[in-house]
């Protein structure tokens, strides 16, 4: 009995120490790796695409004690897929290649209008790739976006395509979308998907602008940020299916926040009269979330949104000295007016110029539908276009941020 109990305790002894060592042999150490932080996708010259990788240097992991920006390298493949062309690159570099900090993935504009599924699918399919990747689609090609990243701010290049899109917390000029977040959508019945919209600014592009509404008019590549040839993230690029159909700008892109009850907070200037070099600028931020009610009036969605916000002036020169109660209603009411105004056309710019149901209603049609074949039988996605919006904000305006006359 005892030889037994001594057995059996040297047997599992045996197999803890096989489990436990096991793996070692299989390890690869980090100095043998080669860790993408961007991975750029073009249309190819002599081949389907054309994949950028964007490499730390080695010893560059860390903050550079000088202050300059980490070292980075850049190496471009044509190749038939993703998968070929990491292959042709891991014959060619002296590490093989690693996606597991890979922060960006940028598709050319040219390459999503024409697709972008199979693309996805591959990078979906890989364990390394997370799904909170950011997802941005180039005006340019895709190489030259990833060259033209150079942080002002940030010592690594990794950090800057990390926290870039969280600008969408306190501008909503843009929006957080992530790889996994843009799949989903691209599968899903109710809703379609969008990306964040990059581009290289330029100081050309809007030397002519001379008031604020403009400014909040810009794209990526189009903002009249006073650089020359640096990567900037304004507005929202609109798929239908895994297809690129439109861009958002600032403006459309905080409607799109607001509508989606995603936005945080932002800054919004507009004129309340006609003189439009004398603007007001308002704090604005979520009070409480939309109500939304979709009906299917004639086969067609007729959708009524309601909406609550709250706003807090924080210049505007006119009007410091009308901070009665009837000043602020007057302020409120101007606000509801121009937001109206500019969900609505955000809203019949993505129905009938675009056709993509990305604000996500359909989930709010589905209770109308008794069963799943039925819901599939009207076909949202295609019925969505024929789409009536009635609009209704409330904004109130908290006098606390006032500018007072001394």
């Amino acid at each position: 009995m005892k030889r037994l109990l001594k057995l059996i305790t040297i047997i599992i002894i045996i197999v803890i120490l096989f489990v436990t060592f096991s793996g070692i042999y299989g390890i690869q150490s980090v100095d043998d790796l080669a860790y993408a932080v961007a991975l750029g996708i073009d249309v190819g010259d002599q081949n389907n695409l054309k994949v950028t990788f964007q490499f730390t240097r080695p010893n560059s992991s860390g903050e550079n004690s000088s202050g300059e920006l980490a070292p980075t390298t850049t190496i471009s493949v044509e190749s038939s897929s993703i998968d070929a062309a990491i292959h042709l690159m891991n014959t060619y570099i002296s590490k093989k290649i690693n996606l597991a900090h890979c922060k960006a993935i940028i598709f050319s504009e040219e390459f999503a209008q024409k697709g972008i599924k199979r693309e996805l699918n591959a990078l979906m399919n890989k364990v390394e790739v997370r799904p909170d990747a950011s997802l941005i689609i180039s005006k340019c090609t895709a190489k030259e976006y990833i060259s033209s990243v150079k942080p002002d701010l940030e010592n690594l290049v990794a950090k800057y395509y990390e926290i870039s899109p969280n600008s969408s917390d306190y501008t909503a000029y843009t929006s957080n979308i992530m790889i996994g977040k843009f799949y989903n959508k691209l599968n899903c019945t109710t809703c379609q998907p969008i990306a964040i919209l990059g581009g290289i600014s330029s100081t050309l592009s809007h030397s002519g602008s001379s008031n604020s509404q403009k400014d909040e008019q810009a794209k990526a590549g189009e903002s009249p940020l006073e650089v020359n040839n640096k990567a900037e993230n304004i507005g929202l690029a609109v798929f239908k299916e895994d297809k690129l159909v439109g861009e958002l700008n600032g403006i459309q892109t905080l409607c799109y926040s607001i509508v989606t009850n995603t936005l945080n907070n932002a800054t919004i200037s507009f004129s309340m009269n006609e003189d439009e070099n004398n603007t007001i600028d308002l704090y604005l931020y979520k009070f409480k979330p939309n109500k939304i009610d979709v009906k299917i009036v004639n086969g067609s969605p007729y959708i009524s949104i309601s909406i609550g916000l709250k706003a807090k002036i924080l210049s505007g020169e006119t009007y410091s000295s009308e901070l009665t109660e009837e000043g602020l209603e007057r302020v409120s009411a101007a606000t509801n007016l121009y937001l109206e105004k500019q969900i609505l056309a955000y809203l019949y710019k993505t129905t009938k110029d675009f056709k993509s149901d990305v604000s996500g209603f359909g989930k709010y049609a589905t209770p109308l539908f008794l069963t799943m074949q039925e819901w599939e039988d009207y076909n949202w996605l295609d019925n969505y276009v024929d789409s009536f919006f009635e609009v209704s904000v409330d904004t109130q305006i908290d006098s606390s941020f006032l500018l007072n006359n001394l």
